[in-house]
């Protein structure tokens, strides 16, 4: 085979790339990761990592897991609060019964640190090199594709595009647009000295009023930083009058409950924005001869907004194809549209509840109900622990007949 030659190019060395190539170490393919940022690289992010991501990790090859958990600095982190736009607040654990053995259900580690140490695993374990590469154009050249770049040209059988928000291969391969309803733009930045942290580091979603669906996220961080942020829905940020950096320093300095904590607290970095394609598209993710993955196949979760687990699932998924499309010698459109239909299968139901509970998030009175209720009623609380391990209880929280029946009780 030619030197700049592949059986597989994956553009983009994030998440769902590095886990992919990963997953691919012993299958005998010719691979070659290519990434625009000189790496590692800043991703703008809320940086936790779910504890989808952590499952990954433990099915990861090269003791990955044991590995990840001696890396510093990241934090632990143990729960989620909420509060609602009256400004109730509502502690939900990750774990109900926790012994001293319990291992955190999740963290915080600024995403350069994570993905370095997906991309350091990538060039340890396995032949692939990473190319710091950025691709301008893509062609058919027969069964094959031909890559242009400003690092010259390469040539591969398959690609996968697991190049973000904005994919490339996404444009040119699947014809994708942007499509704003199915988009969220957040801004995010750091702060030190932000006061009235759970010490247990509970990241924070604050549902406020002029946000919703969206909110604003406080998530502690090591040696006394704070990532703080803001998303919106792409519709409702055009009507705003205010751009998402100029609200996010107004809201801070003057909304109730935030004011005080950040009396004292300095930016420790310049505010920058990213765009959250979410799920669940009905967009193609496949064709001939390519996959797409992670954000560039808008598998963001619409509730939270985390997608690093999704994107690190979605490359499970597209390794298991790439190693049966080869085998079978067929990379068809009609034998890799198998891998949409596994998508669809792992995670559509769970990014439909997600929709919906976006939507339910719309409104004012019921958020403050839902949280005023879990105060007050243990069941009702646990429900919510229970909502990040269980579908079934997450499909009880986006039925409205849900809701009346609290109400009623």
């Amino acid at each position: 085979m030619e030197k700049n030659a592949f059986d597989l190019v994956i553009v983009g060395a994030g998440p769902a790339g590095c886990t992919t190539a990963l997953n691919l170490k012993d299958s005998g393919l010719k691979i070659a990761l290519v990434d625009k940022a000189i790496l590692p690289a800043d991703k703008i992010c809320g940086d936790a990592l779910s504890g989808t991501v952590l499952n990954v990790i433990r099915r990861l090859p090269g003791n990955c897991y044991h590995d990840f958990l001696e890396l510093e600095p990241k934090t632990p982190s143990w729960g989620i609060r909420f509060s609602a736009p009256n400004g109730a607040l509502l502690d939900v654990p990750f774990v109900l019964k926790k012994t001293p053995e319990t291992l955190p259900p999740g963290y915080i580690c600024k995403r350069k640190q994570f993905d370095g140490f997906l991309q350091k695993k990538v060039t340890k374990l396995t032949s692939f090199p990473i190319l710091n590469y950025t691709v301008k154009t893509i062609t058919r050249q027969e069964d094959s594709f031909i890559i242009s770049g400003d690092n010259g040209v390469l040539k591969t059988r398959m690609i996968l595009g697991a190049d973000g928000t904005h994919s490339t291969v996404g444009k040119i391969l699947a014809g994708h647009t942007l499509d704003h309803d199915h988009y969220c733009l957040g801004v995010r930045t750091y702060f030190t000295g932000v006061t009235g942290l759970h010490p247990e580091h509970f990241i924070e979603l604050h549902f406020l009023k002029q946000l919703l669906p969206g909110y604003l996220w406080i998530f502690p961080m090591e040696n006394g930083i704070t990532n703080v942020g803001l998303g919106m829905q792409y519709k409702k940020m055009k009507s705003s009058p205010e751009s998402l950096s100029a609200l996010l320093v107004k809201i801070i300095h003057t909304e109730p409950g935030l004011s005080a904590r950040f009396s004292d607290a300095k930016m420790a970095g310049k505010i920058e924005s990213h765009g959250l394609p979410l799920g669940p598209d009905s967009k193609a993710i496949s064709g001939k001869g390519f996959l797409l993955a992670g954000d560039a196949a808008s598998l963001v979760d619409p509730f939270s907004g985390e997608g690093v687990g999704n994107a690190m699932v979605s490359g499970e998924i597209a390794a298991n194809i790439i190693k049966t499309a080869f085998t079978a010698n067929d990379i068809s459109a009609g034998f890799l549209s198998k891998y949409d239909n596994l998508i669809r299968k792992r995670m559509w139901r769970e990014l439909k509840t997600s929709k919906t509970i976006q939507k339910l998030c719309s409104y004012p009175a019921l958020f403050n109900f839902v949280v005023n209720k879990a105060n007050r009623n243990t069941e009702f609380r646990e429900m919510f622990t229970k909502m990040y391990t269980s579908q079934d209880v997450r499909d009880k929280l986006k039925s409205p007949g849900f809701y009346f029946r609290m109400l009623l009780r």
